[in-house]
């Protein structure tokens, strides 16, 4: 009964509120937009927590004086990049070229400016990635991607692709690799929810060095086993 509830209300909240401010797509400037994703993005987080999943953020003592960077995100569920944007709305999002296919969904993300890179083997999507760091050079946001350029099943992952790596180093700012166990609640494309509270937790920054191998070898690394020990934290606590 929770899942089918929470799930018919995250569907029915993405159709009215996506329809009801399509008017605001027609506004020039990406600061509309921005608005109403924030809007959605704090509606589901309330959402979820009504419906029994509440969020922690942990670890964000790393941010402070950081400034600019790069958000480098465990991906489970569909909520990850909601639960990052409700935090911080003005995060600049990375995105796979196949999320523009998606209709009004691609068009959101355009005029909120999204980094978009192509998602086979990692290439850049035409010349639009170097426009995305052109932008977020210029106007000092921060980013997420999610290295693994999609959802996979808590317990797994997927091959760790080095565009984060590229990001940085092009935009000169450290990454925050980001731990989460948000898919033992919400998990990856399943009319699933269960009760308790997710982790989305922040890890030391760490700078890219000039070779990439070694570096997507400690981020993964970082990244992997953290998510694992929140796996478990997660599982503790539902017995």
């Amino acid at each position: 009964m929770r899942s089918h509830l929470f799930h018919s209300g995250f569907w029915a909240l993405a159709t009215i509120l996506g329809i009801a401010c399509a008017p605001v797509l027609l506004i020039p400037g990406r600061g509309p937009t921005v608005a109403v994703i924030g809007l959605f993005a704090k509606l589901v987080r309330g959402w979820l927590k009504l419906c029994g999943v509440s969020i922690e953020y942990r670890g964000l003592e790393h941010l402070e004086g950081v400034g600019p960077a790069v958000f480098a995100s465990k991906h489970q569920s569909y909520g990850d990049g909601l639960c990052h944007i409700a935090r911080d709305r003005d995060l600049a999002y990375v995105i796979g070229d196949h999320m523009l296919r998606f209709p009004l969904v691609g068009t959101y993300l355009k005029r909120a400016e999204a980094v978009v890179v192509d998602d086979a083997a990692g290439r850049r999507a035409g010349g639009a990635f170097d426009e995305g760091v052109e932008r977020l050079n210029a106007d000092g946001r921060s980013a997420i991607i999610f290295p693994e350029g999609g959802l996979s099943p808590v317990g797994g992952k997927r091959r760790y692709r080095r565009g984060v790596w590229k990001l940085a180093r092009s935009l000169e700012r450290p990454i925050i690799p980001v731990a989460t166990n948000l898919g033992c609640f919400w998990p990856e494309e399943e009319w699933v929810l269960r009760p308790g509270e997710a982790v989305i937790e922040f890890l030391p920054p760490m700078h890219p060095g000039d070779e990439s191998k070694t570096f997507m070898s400690k981020l993964e690394n970082r990244i992997e086993s953290r998510t694992r020990a929140l796996e478990v934290e997660a599982i503790h606590h539902k017995k």
